[in-house]
């Protein structure tokens, strides 16, 4: 079986529209989504019902919760509120009875999906010693699963639990052995960067050949903008470009981790 992984959609149509036409040229089997179809975006019923057409395994993220009132948004960044307040006005009955039916984590050919961890759909997971922590809390509760698959961070990684290294992969194709694992795999956003470049992340994941492929598709920005500025949204809503001293401390955890790999 061959899955086209999505995750924090958010709103964003032409970034998931982009990332479809991927998937429809590699001819996936069926698709995964680990949650977060809705806020910062224009298009949050237009994404839902794209979505659900595509008849996926999907999850419930912080997003959808607090789109349907079930998550309080108080400690989100300003953006986030912003756009949610927004979303809450124009989401649709068939959107929100389609977000209401979504479970917090879901099962499929020993693939596990969660949005922010295995238990809490807020907490990010986005260090070497949280993700090995996930996946022995992974191995204790689903102890035949090989894979699990989070968003929430926005970032694309990889964690196996031999190596204990947490890593950003290139586009080419990352072996998963059944020896190595079980694995910790984060698609990246499609909806809403948080690189340099405005990118929809995405991932390919092939079970028969045991292998995860990590694309980033160019998309059209410039009409998700005008978009936004039609709704009288933020700009910024579909990219959030890190500052310096976030990528300053991005790469210190990063050698960190990998230091903390190598004693493994």
């Amino acid at each position: 079986m061959r899955y086209g992984v999505l995750a924090d959609i958010h709103g964003n149509l032409h970034a998931l529209e982009a990332t479809l036409r991927l998937f429809e040229r590699e001819e996936v089997d069926g698709y995964l989504c680990a949650g977060d179809l809705v806020g910062y975006g224009p298009f949050p019923n237009e994404c839902v019902e794209l979505v659900s057409s595509l008849k996926p395994l999907c999850v419930m993220g912080n997003h959808d919760l607090m789109a349907l009132d079930r998550l309080s948004e108080d400690d989100c960044i300003p953006l986030a509120q912003t756009t949610m307040r927004w979303t809450r006005t124009v989401l649709s009955d068939a959107s929100r009875d389609y977000l209401e039916g979504l479970p917090p984590r879901a099962t499929l050919d020993g693939v596990v999906v969660a949005h922010g961890s295995l238990e809490d759909s807020t907490y990010y997971v986005a260090t070497a010693p949280e993700a090995a922590r996930e996946l022995d809390r992974l191995r204790s509760q689903e102890p035949h699963a090989e894979v699990l698959i989070l968003g929430h961070t926005h970032r694309h990684a990889m964690f196996e639990q031999a190596s204990g290294r947490l890593r950003a992969p290139g586009e080419a194709g990352v072996s998963l052995p059944r020896e190595r694992g079980p694995f910790l795999l984060n698609p990246g956003s499609v909806g809403q960067a948080r690189e340099r470049r405005a990118r929809a992340r995405c991932m390919l994941l092939d079970l028969d050949r045991r292998e995860a492929t990590f694309h980033a598709v160019a998309y059209d920005m410039s009409g998700c903008l005008r978009a936004l500025r039609d709704q009288g949204l933020p700009p910024n809503a579909c990219h959030l470009p890190p500052s310096a001293s976030q990528t300053a401390r991005r790469l210190l955890r990063h050698s960190r981790d990998v230091v903390l790999g190598s004693r493994r």
